[in-house]
């Protein structure tokens, strides 16, 4: 997948966000119009128990799900104009950035490998996801990896997600990969660590196409450290390479629209914008990007993505600035 597809993927996904965002936590949101205008039509919709983000002060750091509301968390879309293509948008989630980079996280054995370790948190999630009407919101699938490989069939279907969407993406589409084999790819953008050595051989042995992409200067790719590794394909953003300059901010450096800036400016800023991604664009600026952000993109490579220090260094700078 070039840096050119990847970027409508990443779209897509910042679109399911808004529409969670517009419709304040909706089970049955109205569908974003440019989704339709990029040529996909919404066939289901996913939702999923409510997300319990923790803050320090009141210390609950482990991530939760709320099994008393269930929300919308993306959406499965068939092509226009090739209908046995498909594409499912899992959504990030506000507050997840703030929260991550002291959050606690437990590594636990994988339900049907259970020599494979992943998140709880994430996996709890992930759990409690289902396929859903887009009208109603009402449950068609309580198991949303079969429901999508019973609508799908034998056609083919990409995964994308950003931010705990990212997450949830790279279970779902293991999930899905194990049903429809090589038809199934992915392509995720700020993704948080989501298991141990043994998960990521086993995503990377099951989905035989898929593309991560990681800003170096965000800190949720470098979470969780101690017992996580990275999936082999992630594609680091490094300041010296990006289309565009990114505003030193954790916010600003996590957004699913400034990293599809930094991989494709051009594209990114002619897509159709919205309010609710006003803010976000203001992150973004022609390049090149300031000697100074260079220079700590440096520190933080050479101090390795996913390190303890890494999440430190990054941790202690956005406290910094804040």
């Amino acid at each position: 997948m070039t840096p050119e597809q990847s970027v409508p993927f990443g779209l897509l996904a910042m679109y399911a966000e808004d529409m969670y965002d517009v419709d304040q936590g909706a089970l049955a949101p109205t569908p974003d119009s440019r989704i339709a205008a990029s040529g996909w039509k919404i066939v289901n919709y996913l939702t999923a128990q409510d997300v319990l983000i923790p803050t320090v002060r009141n210390q609950r750091l482990s991530f939760n799900p709320d099994p008393a509301k269930r929300v919308f968390f993306g959406f499965l879309a068939q092509s226009n104009a090739d209908p046995t293509s498909y594409v499912v948008a899992i959504r990030g989630t506000i507050g997840f950035a703030e929260w991550i980079i002291d959050g606690q996280f437990l590594l636990v054995p994988h339900p049907n490998h259970p020599t494979v370790k992943i998140e709880q948190g994430f996996w709890d999630i992930y759990g409690t996801m289902n396929l859903a009407d887009p009208v109603t919101g009402a449950t068609t699938n309580p198991d949303v990896a079969a429901g999508v490989a019973a609508v799908v069939g034998a056609g083919k279907v990409v995964v994308t997600g950003h931010s705990l969407g990212s997450s949830l993406a790279t279970y779902f589409t293991n999930d899905l990969a194990e049903r429809l084999k090589n038809n199934v790819s992915a392509c995720l953008f700020a993704s948080p660590r989501t298991g141990d050595d043994a998960w990521v051989n086993l995503f990377d042995k099951n989905v035989s196409t898929y593309q991560v992409w990681n800003y170096i200067l965000d800190v949720v790719p470098h979470v969780p450290t101690i017992g996580y590794a990275t999936l082999p394909n992630a594609t680091v953003i490094q300041p010296s390479t990006a289309q565009c300059q990114i505003r030193l901010d954790l916010l600003c450096d996590h957004h699913v629209l400034c990293y599809c800036a930094m991989i494709d400016y051009k594209d990114t800023m002619t897509a159709p914008p919205s309010s609710q991604d006003a803010s976000e664009t203001a992150c973004i600026s022609r390049p090149p990007m300031p000697e100074s952000t260079i220079l700590l993109a440096e520190v933080v490579t050479e101090l390795g993505v996913g390190s303890e220090s890494a999440r430190k260094m990054l941790k202690g700078l956005l406290d910094a600035i804040a």
